[in-house]
């Protein structure tokens, strides 16, 4: 078990940590700030490092969703703000910080979870460092199974479908990196999108993304690519360095939740598809939001993402 270290504005650590957040300091050998309103005033962060310039925030999703209750403190779609979450990293960037948003629907995941361990890590600087150069490019389009089940096991946003999948991998033929390419989803004036990236956990490698890109640039000669950094723990610096012009920042997506944090996404929400979800309850003079908030669903919203 770590030895923790607590550093604060004031108070006792124990009286002012929750048992969820005493869950994740577990989980860092690391010395954090904990509930800092220093930087960002009057906001508050969960946990900050200063000298490596990055916050934490655990949001739990009743906590930090919207909808109406019985319970004041629950009851609060009429103060809805789907830039809450966004407008803290905005804040925390103007002063020169990262900040991670973990979900708690992801840190009660096991599989999750170990992810966003090995990202803290990689932050920290625990991860265990490989060079690019040393690898060797492996073709994996025909191997969609191993790459789903790498993509689960090591991104974020898990699998979803693709054309084109390259990584790197060593002599034994063991896998540190992927990278997948399919159409353009949601521009059609670009023809291909960068869909997932990312390394095995707990593994930093060092010209993994440039090898791979330029790799698909070279033997596909595609005209244009897009791709998407969710927000909520990149900042977009890695496009940046792999050659990618940012254009802009989108919208916070969202997502709802019932009384049991089961998700229903957007796209099974939609408007069209609410009266089978919602049955005789479904309004149709109603917006889709005000159909589902009315139904006992809550509304969470991210941090979007920058393309």
């Amino acid at each position: 078990r770590p030895n923790l270290q607590f550093t604060q504005n004031h108070g006792c650590p124990k009286c002012s940590l929750n048992k969820i957040e005493l869950n994740i300091l577990k989980e860092f050998n690391h010395e954090f700030k904990i509930h800092n309103r220093e930087i960002i005033k009057p906001l508050e962060i969960d946990f900050i490092d200063d000298s490596l310039k990055f916050g934490i925030e655990y949001n739990g999703l009743f906590w930090h969703s919207y909808g109406k209750s019985h319970y004041s403190k629950f009851d609060n779609y009429h103060l809805l703000n789907k830039n809450r979450h966004l407008e803290k990293t905005i804040k925390m960037e103007e002063q020169g910080y990262q900040l991670f948003h973990i979900q708690s629907i992801h840190w009660n995941n096991p599989i999750k979870k170990e992810i966003w361990k090995s990202i803290i890590n990689n932050k920290l600087g625990k991860s265990i460092k490989l060079f690019a150069r040393k690898l060797k490019i492996i073709d994996l389009t025909n191997h969609k199974e191993f790459v789903y089940k790498y993509l689960e096991d090591n991104h974020l946003q898990g699998k979803c479908g693709f054309k084109y999948a390259f990584g790197l991998c060593n002599n034994k033929n063991e896998v540190y990196s992927i990278m997948t390419f399919g159409k353009s989803r949601f521009d059609k004036n670009i023809e291909y999108e960068l869909l997932r990236f990312c390394n095995l956990k707990n593994c930093t490698i060092v010209g993994g993304a440039s090898k791979l890109l330029k790799h698909f640039e070279k033997t596909i000669k595609p005209t244009s690519i897009v791709s998407y950094a969710n927000r909520d723990w990149s900042m977009g610096n890695l496009y940046k360095a792999i050659g990618f012009a940012y254009s802009h920042a989108s919208e916070p997506n969202y997502f709802y939740i019932d009384n049991n944090e089961n998700i229903t996404s957007r796209q099974q929400a939609q408007k069209h598809k609410l009266k089978k979800l919602l049955g005789e309850n479904f309004n149709e003079n109603l917006s889709e939001r005000d159909n589902m908030i009315n139904n006992g669903y809550r509304i969470y919203y991210d941090t979007g993402n920058l393309v």
